[in-house]
């Protein structure tokens, strides 16, 4: 073999280790499902005396934050970097626990998503995330004028993932 042909098979040979090592290393990222969910919920204006966050526009609450996104597209980029990504979603396996880490971080905040799962850290994702469903029920505030909206959410995340059954 010739020197050009040598360099080309051993750089074919590594482009196959990287592919390959990416391949192996590779995780499901279901940050549009998880989306999805938790745009059902959020996405839209509310604004109503007993709101918490005043008004809110994309589950953005105008209490909490300078500036509301404007679109649905725009809280779609925005709460990756803001809950999807801080929260560390993207490091469970199941489409099922990214959803309720990224629901839970987007709905209740960063820190108290960690407190909730740093109380089931041993458990298997899913597991895990169904425990965190029970945590969010238990410290709902059921005198809340939304308990009833939120009762629901966590009921349709529990039945997404077969942890009430």
């Amino acid at each position: 073999m010739n020197g050009i042909a040598i360099g080309l098979l051993s750089g074919v040979a590594g482009v196959c280790s990287i592919m390959l090592l990416t391949a192996q290393d590779a995780k499901a990222y279901y940050y549009d499902d998880a989306w999805s969910f938790v745009c059902d919920w959020e996405c839209g204006e509310a604004y109503f005396e007993p709101e918490y966050g005043g008004y809110t526009l994309h589950g953005y609450a105008s209490v909490y934050h300078d500036e509301l996104p404007p679109t649905e597209s725009d809280a779609y980029t925005w709460a990756y970097y803001d809950y999807w990504h801080p929260a560390g979603c993207y490091d469970f396996s199941t489409a099922f626990s990214q959803t309720v880490c990224f629901d839970t971080a987007y709905m209740y905040g960063v820190s108290a998503w960690e407190d909730f799962a740093s109380l089931y850290w041993g458990y298997s994702d899913d597991e895990l995330a169904c425990s965190v469903i029970d945590e969010r029920s238990y410290w709902r505030d059921n005198s809340s004028p939304y308990v009833w909206g939120w009762m629901n959410r966590d009921a349709e995340l529990a039945a997404i993932g077969g942890c009430w059954e």
